[in-house]
């Protein structure tokens, strides 16, 4: 339990948050299952006066509000800061639930809308909606028109490797980079891709054999190590998952 409050506390570290003692009490409910992220998101919801907010699905369900930084969602957030903090809880508790009983799958295109889909379903009507937008963060990122034909190339090659199965640990650090990056730069979402790739990778790395220690994880360093990555040097990434992957336990 412990290795999943941990990695939603390096995901919400990610984002510029520090993880509440009130958020590990939810996050702990969650994994204990002494609540599900259904009550306590509708608890959140209540207590934040969001749950009684009509929506009204328009044109811009796949964009930003005019004049704004803030995604399309079904509270009708404009205020960038105030969308965060409602994203960042729901996604963490969407998360507890995801380790608990996770989305296995065919490791796919289709898997990675579906993890998105759970993460932030709850927030935007374009969850799991592949973007049909450009996109850059230092580097562009995949066309859109790209997306589906570069995902399958992607995650037909890791088919053929096994899904990174039966590797020693130094073969299995570099490919596992390799992916990161690629799916770094297929940055087929919105929003929300860093979290939802985490979790895909989290899935991939346990049926491999392995684990991630995320306590032992620095966000810094992995944001600096993907974007180095997306450029094609995975060496900044395979240091960093060198220093958090262990044999499963």
């Amino acid at each position: 339990m412990q290795r999943c409050i941990d990695y939603i506390r390096f995901n919400q570290e990610s984002e510029g948050f520090e993880m509440s003692s009130d958020d590990e009490v939810d996050i702990s409910a969650i994994l204990n299952k002494d609540k599900t992220a259904d009550e306590l998101i509708q608890k959140f919801l209540i207590e934040h006066n969001l749950d009684s907010v009509e929506y009204k699905a328009s044109d811009l369900d796949y964009s930003f509000y005019p004049g704004t930084r803030c995604l399309s969602n079904y509270f009708s957030i404009k205020d960038r800061e105030e969308l965060r903090r409602v994203v960042i809880y729901l996604s963490s508790m969407r998360a507890a639930e995801f380790l608990l009983e996770p989305i296995d799958g065919p490791y796919s295109l289709e898997h990675l809308q579906q993890i998105h889909e759970h993460l932030f379903g709850d927030v935007y009507p374009s969850a799991g909606v592949i973007r049909t937008k450009t996109a850059a963060k230092r580097t562009e990122f995949c066309l859109p028109e790209y997306i589906e034909v570069a995902g399958k190339e992607i995650f037909d090659r890791l088919a053929k490797e096994h899904f990174l199965r039966k590797l020693d640990r130094e073969q299995f650090i570099g490919d596992l980079a390799y992916y990161m990056g690629e799916i770094e730069a297929l940055h087929p979402f919105r929003t929300g891709n860093a979290p939802t790739a985490r979790l895909f990778f989290i899935i991939l790395t346990q049926n491999a054999g392995w684990q991630v220690e995320w306590s032992e994880a620095d966000p810094d360093g992995f944001l600096e190590a993907d974007i180095c990555a997306i450029d094609g040097d995975y060496q900044p990434l395979i240091d960093v998952l060198e220093e958090v992957i262990y044999p499963k336990e």
